[in-house]
Order: structure tokens, then sequence, then C-alpha cells
């Protein structure tokens, strides 16, 4: 049997977007004791250290043409310093649930750009993917919304933003990806973007006053932040992005919130109702139906 590439595509963008849904947890976990500067920028910074070191120690390098710069930083500063700086921002004033409702509008406003930039074509099953993927991530977090916010409206705004730059970055970086291949163009722009962040993290943030004054623990889990959770998880990503539609690829986001929560549960006890498991089915469905090819 051949599996469709659009489904190989879905896969690895869900894959990744579970592994973000973990990213979500370990963010609030460490946002306490650093800032939305310092913690991507380090994030960030390793991940794209170790993506570079395996280009070049398997010699699958390939230098980014002189052309490409100015639209590859812009990509890079979108992606890398507007999606990690708002959402991390954001879940400073939300809690983890509510903010992963609001981020859930990704597949809407990919939709909406795609058409108005003639990238995307709406079909009445997209549509219909997009109704029932929100309709089941609001089912499963519908008991825990706002209950512990402390800036909810800010808090939504901020990840709405994180939604847009994601949604931005996805309808535009096809055609470097094809060039330069899913892997470099995973370290670069990573390299690029974090070198960035941390550069305005000295301004405004406090990376070398305090920022960074983590435990043991928390040092563990900054680097499953930047291994699994940033190196892994973008370099399937953005392998995704060619094998399938832009809102097939961004409905995929569904899995982010539900994965937080079944970490929650196991992490914190928490039980896992019938409402994740609600949502859980809602988002597989969406995403096959917006994968789905005639």
């Amino acid at each position: 049997m051949i599996v469709k590439q659009s489904y190989i595509g879905a896969l690895l963008a869900s894959l990744s977007a579970t592994i973000g849904g973990t990213t979500v947890v370990l963010t609030r976990y460490l946002m306490p004791d650093t800032d939305p500067f310092t913690l991507p920028g380090t994030r960030y910074g390793i991940a794209a250290l170790l993506l570079l070191s395996l280009l070049f120690l398997f010699k699958k390098n390939k230098p980014l043409e002189r052309v490409d710069w100015i639209p590859i930083l812009l990509l890079s500063i979108v992606f890398y310093i507007g999606f990690p700086l708002s959402f991390a921002a954001g879940l400073e004033h939300t809690t983890a649930a509510r903010g992963s409702i609001v981020f859930t509008s990704q597949p809407v406003i990919t939709l909406v750009l795609g058409v108005l930039l003639g990238k995307e074509r709406p079909t009445p099953l997209k549509v219909l993917a997009i109704m029932i993927a929100i309709t089941g991530i609001i089912i499963t977090l519908s008991d825990d919304i706002g209950s512990l916010a402390s800036d909810v409206h800010l808090g939504d705004f901020l990840m709405f933003v994180a939604a847009f730059c994601n949604s931005v970055y996805v309808l535009n970086v096809g055609k470097y990806i094809r060039k330069y291949g899913s892997f470099t163009f995973t370290a670069w722009p990573m390299f690029i973007g974090s070198s960035l962040m941390l550069l305005l993290a000295l301004f405004f943030g406090s990376p070398l006053n305090g920022s960074l004054s983590f435990d043991s623990t928390q040092w563990i889990v900054l680097l499953i932040l930047a291994i699994p959770g940033a190196a892994l998880m973008k370099s399937m990503f953005t392998s995704s992005i060619n094998m399938s539609t832009p809102t097939g690829i961004t409905m995929t986001v569904g899995f982010n919130p539900l994965s937080a929560m079944i970490l929650g549960a196991l992490i914190l006890s928490e039980p896992v109702s019938s409402n994740i498991l609600i949502g859980f089915f809602c988002v597989v469905v969406a995403v096959i139906l917006a994968n789905y090819e005639n």
C-alpha cells in the first residue's frame, strides 16, 4: 500500500505538534525563573548549534545564496523571535490550557492568509476540518478555561500573535525548503533567529544577571526543550511543510494542547477525562480531512 505524501507530512507535523505540547508545560515550568527573551534564545541557540554541527559533520551543509539573505532573515525573525517571544510572554499571562485554545486559531489564520496571497484554496473539507478541530479543543479544555489566568486578555492576544507568526512562516518557506533541503533550512534560520534573540535579551532580559541561574533539574528541562523540543520538533515540522497544504499542516496544531493536557495528567496525576478523548478524536479526524485528496 502506498501512503500519500500528504499523510506522511501530516504525521510528521502531528508528531511535531505533540512534542510542542510538552514544551508548553516545560516552558511554563521555567518561566518564573527566566524571561521571554533569554529562554527562547538559549533554547533555540543550543538546538541550532547541534543541527549545524550535524550538517558539517555529515557534509550536508548548503550555503545560503546572497539573493535569499533578506527574505530568510525576515522569516527567521518571524519564526524564531516573533513566535517564541509572543508564545513565552503569552504563557506568563494566561494558563497553558487557555493559551493553547487561542493557538488553535492558526489553521483559520493560515487559510485566510493563504487565500489572500493566492497560496491556498479553500475547500468544504478544509473548512469542515477547521470547525471540527476547534470544537474538539474547546470540548477538551472547556472545564479549565481561564481558571488560573492572571491577565487573560493580554495572554490571548500574545498567543494569537504567536499563531499569526507561525502561519506567515508556513506560507512563505516552501520554496526555500525545496531549494536548500529541510534540514539545512531548519538549522540556519534557527541559528539566525536565536542569535538575534540573545542579542535582544542583553537589552530587554537578564541573561547575565539571573535569567540562567538554574538548578540541575532546570538545566535538564532546558536541554529537553532544546534538543527534542526544538531541534527534533522543528526538523520534523520543516520537513512536513512541502508534503501537504499549509492549512493541512497547521491543522495538526491541535495536538499541541492535547499533548500538554496528557503530560499534565501524567506529571500532576490529573485524570484523563472523556473530554480529552473526544477532543483527541476530533483532531485526528480534522487532520485526515484537511489532508484528504480526491
